[in-house]
Parts: structure tokens; C-alpha cells; sequence
């Protein structure tokens, strides 16, 4: 019985991709070419292993990690990556997570929508499905954060958000 759902972010949250302005400086150094798009995040090469290092955010990480052992131990925890990335991106962002290996129950990418809507629909479908205790959430994006603060008022679990920035070594936790 699922009694915990717990939702990653990817960019910014679990892992530290590149931005696009210091992103588009690496790329140059590495390919000795401008960054030949207009935009970032839709793109491919934003995620590039051989031109970009991509760690892990060791906090985030470490609460990954105790996720998955309780998944392990009680076989009560749902355990999954969110991301606004889109899907025609999957092959890239798996690359990523499979360089840190990092599994998944399941691994959602935007179908292309508004990325707060697509997590709220995605999080009301598992919390509909699964009936859990708890739903926990960790993302790094302040103007979602506020809006997520909200949402959970709605929902017939409690909510968790964690709130993780780069600069943050304590996540702070918003019910």
C-alpha cells in the first residue's frame, strides 16, 4: 500500500543543469560556436553530456536516496521525477539520470502545456490512484512554489513542498 508519494524536480531541484546564459558560454568554450538557437530549455543540446556537466544537488540527492531505501524496506513510497521539460526530450534528460543512476517509478515529461498545470493534473492523478498519507514534493521554482502552496490546500492528503535552491543547504519545508 502506497502511504507516501514523493515528486523531483529535475532542473535546479535534482540536478544542476545548465542556465542559458552561463550554458551558452560553456557551449562556446566547448564547440568554439554561439549557442545557434533562440531559446533554451526546449533543446536538446541544453543537455549534452559531452559538452556540459551536470551534478546532482547532493542534498536533494541524499533525500533521493533515503526515499528509494524506505521504497526498498516498506514498499510504501511512490517515488517519481516531474519535470517542465518536454517529452520529445526523454532520451536526453534519461541520459542525465542514468549517468547518476537515478531510477524511477516513473519519469513525467510535459506533454506541452504550462508546467504548473502539468504537475497539478499529473499529482492529482497519482494522489487520486494511490490515496496516500503524504505527498511530497521538492522543486525550485519560486513562482510555482507559491502557487503549489495553494493547490495543497485543495488536495485530501498532506502536502509537502520543498522548497530547494542552490544557495540553500536547509530546503525549507511549506505545508
Amino acid at each position: 500500500m502506497i502511504k507516501r508519494i514523493v515528486s523531483y524536480d529535475f532542473d535546479g531541484t535534482l540536478c544542476f543543469t545548465p542556465e542559458p546564459i552561463e550554458g551558452e558560454k560553456i557551449w562556446k568554450k566547448e564547440t568554439g560556436t554561439d549557442w545557434p538557437y533562440t531559446g533554451w530549455w526546449s533543446k536538446k543540446e541544453t543537455l549534452d553530456l559531452d559538452i556540459f556537466n551536470i551534478p546532482v544537488n547532493q542534498f536533494v540527492y541524499r533525500k533521493y536516496l533515503d526515499d528509494m531505501a524506505r521504497k526498498e524496506e516498506k514498499n510504501d513510497t511512490f517515488v517519481l521525477l516531474a519535470t517542465g521539460r518536454l517529452e520529445k526530450l526523454r532520451k536526453e534528460v534519461e541520459s542525465v539520470l542514468n549517468s547518476h543512476n537515478l531510477s524511477f517509478d516513473m519519469v513525467s515529461l510535459n506533454p506541452g502545456m504550462n508546467t504548473y498545470t502539468f504537475k497539478t493534473r499529473l499529482f492529482e492523478k497519482l494522489i487520486k490512484e494511490y490515496n496516500p498519507e503524504v505527498f511530497v514534493m521538492y522543486d525550485d521554482r519560486h513562482s510555482h512554489i507559491t502557487e503549489f502552496r495553494e493547490w495543497a490546500k485543495t488536495q485530501p492528503c498532506r502536502v509537502e513542498i520543498i522548497d530547494v535552491t542552490k544557495s540553500d543547504k536547509t530546503p525549507k519545508i511549506i505545508n
